[in-house]
């Protein structure tokens, strides 16, 4: 993907219990080159917490509607990834000095949504057609 002047990938490797509709991301690999990179750290930094916005988005972020309105309106009920849900993440990084600079920031959130979907149609053989994957969803899916 291309984003920000950046090119960026994502894996994802997940877990999916049948019987409850549970998808866990056990492990995220994220690669981005950005051109010249000037600050590696924080450029991790950025992959990493990237990561974990998408996943997130993946799992669990979902804006709520009825018929009239928004009816997810505070966030104490908006649902993101607890600590112990976050994957171990591996990010790589690709310096080319003969090129110019690109965004390595919010682009990182942008590929995790494509690469668990891929990683959940791998393991049970379903397209998912919607984001978030909640369990209820998933169970949905899993019954056909």
């Amino acid at each position: 993907m291309i984003r920000e002047n950046s090119y960026w990938m994502g894996i994802a490797e997940i877990a999916v219990t049948p019987d409850t509709g549970v998808v866990q991301v056990t492990k995220f690999t994220i690669g981005i080159e950005c051109g010249k990179i000037i600050n590696p750290r924080q450029l991790e930094r950025c992959m990493k917490s990237g990561v974990v916005m998408g996943v997130s988005e993946a799992l669990k972020e979902e804006v709520t509607f009825d018929k009239g309105k928004i009816t997810s309106t505070t966030w104490s009920r908006y649902k993101i990834l607890t600590m112990a849900e976050v994957p171990e993440v591996k990010a790589v990084q690709i310096s080319r000095d003969d090129k110019g600079y690109g965004g390595g920031s919010e682009g990182a959130n942008a590929v995790c949504t494509p690469a668990v979907a891929a990683a959940f149609f791998d393991a049970t053989g379903v397209h998912a057609r919607r984001i978030p994957l909640p369990p209820a969803y998933v169970t949905t899916l899993l019954k056909g």
